[in-house]
C-alpha cells in the first residue's frame, strides 16, 4: 500500500538514533515527522505511536491514516519504497553506520 508520511518516534538520548531522526527527512520523497519518544504529548498527536524508548520506531502512514510500525533497523524496509531518487547511497550510509553502532 501506499505511503503518504512517514513518522519517526526516536529517544533523544541515542546518538545514532538522533542522527537517523535529523537526517531521515532529507532522504525521503513524502512527510516526515519526528517525534521524540520522551515527549509528553506524543500519545495525544500520534495516537498508536510505538512510545517504549528502548527502541526507536518509524511510521509507514497511509493514505487512509492507518499506520504500520517498524521498530529498530527494520525501519528500512518500510521506508525503502518512499527513498529520494538518488539518496540511496545516502540512505545505505546511513543504515550502515547505524547497523554499527553498539546496542546495549
Amino acid at each position: 500500500m501506499k505511503t503518504v508520511s512517514v513518522v519517526a518516534v526516536y529517544d533523544v538520548s541515542c546518538p545514532s538514533c538522533s542522527e537517523i531522526a535529523r537526517e531521515l527527512p532529507e532522504l525521503l520523497r513524502v512527510p516526515v515527522t519526528v517525534r521524540s519518544c520522551r515527549d509528553p504529548e506524543l500519545p495525544a498527536s500520534v495516537p498508536a505511536a510505538v512510545r517504549r524508548c528502548g527502541t526507536p520506531a518509524l511510521g509507514t502512514v497511509r493514505p487512509d491514516g492507518s499506520v504500520r510500525w517498524w521498530t529498530g533497523l527494520t525501519g528500512a524496509v518500510g521506508v525503502l519504497p518512499v527513498v529520494r531518487p538518488g539518496a540511496a547511497r545516502e540512505a545505505v550510509a546511513l543504515l550502515w553506520s547505524a547497523f554499527r553502532t553498539p546496542r546495549h
